[in-house]
């Protein structure tokens, strides 16, 4: 997990490798105190996650939620074609925007 600051209370988070079971155990606790403490919105770079598995889903809807109760937002940034294929069949853009440009996530931020 890589993060930066691409400034005005938004942080890009750069995710790599798998979200399966043991991915999500390494990164989530990290993830979420990045995120949701300090109230920042995030942009989640996907370009490097091969796989999000259902644990994957439910940490990025728990972090969405946490955000959007302090007025943040969460988007979805360039996921691969079988992850962006698993993020439509579980209806994830309909409660997470997802993206492939990163001025159009940046635009999104409240």
């Amino acid at each position: 997990m890589d993060v930066s600051d691409l400034g005005g209370n938004i942080l890009k988070v750069a995710l790599h490798g798998r979200l399966d079971t043991a991915g999500v155990d390494q990164i989530e606790t990290r993830f979420s105190a990045t995120l949701v403490p300090g109230a920042h919105n995030a942009v989640v770079d996907l370009s490097d996650v091969s796989f999000v598995a259902s644990m994957g889903v439910r940490m990025f809807i728990s972090v969405a939620r946490a955000l959007s109760q302090k007025g943040c937002r969460m988007v979805l940034l360039s996921p691969q074609v079988g992850v962006n294929d698993m993020f439509g069949a579980a209806a994830i853009p309909k409660i997470i925007p997802v993206v492939f440009d990163e001025r159009e996530a940046v635009g999104l931020m409240p």
